[in-house]
């Protein structure tokens, strides 16, 4: 492998940084410009770390009979367009289902078919019942957390699962929290209608993040006492948001980041396996979708059927607003997601690091990858 050196910013980093590689590790990283500050040019980033992938080009995640290539096909798709970590997602299914799919991703780790896998986000099937802040998860699945079943999945999994979506308002969730923070899974809300009481105690617990803010609820909410205000006031919490300028107007989402914080804020895409495919009708989950102009509408409805944006996508649309920019928004994408699964130096860039590095060039439209090694 040829010695390779770059130059560019590094995400949290001032200055203008010279970065060289010599068989796949950076052998120096100086900066040589302590005053550059220049937005438009080269980021030099360990890639994008997206915590919420259904699938991709045809491929889902939650399918039961997905194989071995298959998912070895859709890691090589992300990690083409800057991904180079993810968790694999796997929605509201029943638990024969669940067990084969967390079969089929330890029987491609075992094959090292999906080096970009980080792990696997269990969303669901632990989540309100209730139309609206289920989403489109099918309701004849939903069910209140279970140690017992998690630590199963777990064991089919090899260890794989890294966090889990549940609705805190369930009985028994308190003690699942616990549970499964005790299985190193971290714990997150989503599709779920918790109070401000609820969420507390959630948080008392061991839950640290919140799924996808502003989704997975209802369209009618109590102005003062509800589920958005719970999660965005709770300062324990990580809130992730999903940026493709379909699952969350712009203006919302700018209130959702400074409510937060960019500094406890995440990016994930929630792309499904629809991204990549020509737009038109499709099927999910029972019912009847449309593809079109970068986002997958059911028909006859307000819901979403998750994202046909991948992140970097994603990072592009929201870097375009003044606000946060697109140093931020790399943080809430990279270096945010490692964090919160209690990896912080997973981004750190240093010499003698090994691992994907990619150089993204921003023009402040688009954001292209280019990369280096991983």
């Amino acid at each position: 492998m040829p010695t390779t050196t770059v130059r560019g910013r590094i995400p949290g980093r001032p200055g203008l940084w010279e970065v060289t590689l010599d068989a796949g590790a950076v052998s120096s990283l100086a900066c040589v410009d302590a005053g550059y500050a220049e937005e438009r040019c080269a980021w030099i980033t360990p890639g994008l770390f997206d915590l919420q992938v259904n699938g991709i080009r045809g491929v889902d995640f939650a399918d039961p009979g997905v194989t071995v290539a298959q998912l070895a096909e859709a890691d090589g798709l992300l990690r083409a367009k800057g991904v180079s970590r993810y968790l694999a997602t796997i929605v509201t299914r029943d638990a024969a289902a669940i067990e084969a799919i967390l079969a089929r991703f330890a029987e491609a780790r075992q094959q090292d078919a999906v080096p970009g896998a980080a792990g696997i986000h269990v969303e669901g099937p632990y989540i309100s019942p209730e139309d609206g802040y289920r989403g489109v998860h099918q309701r004849r699945f939903v069910r209140d957390p279970d140690p017992a079943e998690l630590e199963r999945f777990q064991r089919t999994a090899g260890g794989f699962i890294r966090l889990v979506t549940i609705a805190p308002e369930r009985p028994g969730a308190v003690d699942f929290i616990r549970a499964a923070v005790a299985m190193g899974i971290r714990v997150a809300m989503g599709h779920t209608a918790a109070t401000a009481a609820e969420t507390v105690l959630a948080a008392d617990a061991g839950l640290t993040l919140c799924t996808h803010i502003f989704n997975g609820c209802a369209q009618l909410v109590d102005r003062h006492a509800n589920v958005l205000y719970a999660q965005l006031a709770e300062d324990r919490l990580w809130g992730c948001f999903i940026a493709d300028g379909h699952h969350v107007p712009m203006p919302a989402l700018r209130v959702g980041l400074r409510a937060k914080g960019w500094q406890r804020s995440i990016l994930v895409s929630d792309v499904s396996r629809f991204s990549g495919l020509p737009d038109g009708t499709y099927e999910m989950e029972r019912r009847e979708v449309e593809k079109r102009g970068g986002g997958v509408f059911v028909k006859a409805s307000p819901l979403l059927s998750g994202a046909a944006r991948t992140l970097d996508e994603d990072v592009a649309i929201l870097a375009r607003e003044h606000e946060p920019g697109i140093e931020r928004c790399l943080l809430m994408a990279a270096t945010h997601p490692a964090a919160a699964l209690g990896d912080p130096g997973w981004a750190d860039l240093a010499a003698g690091r090994r691992g994907p590095l990619v150089v993204f060039s921003w023009d402040g439209r688009d954001l292209a990858p280019r990369h280096l090694a991983g």
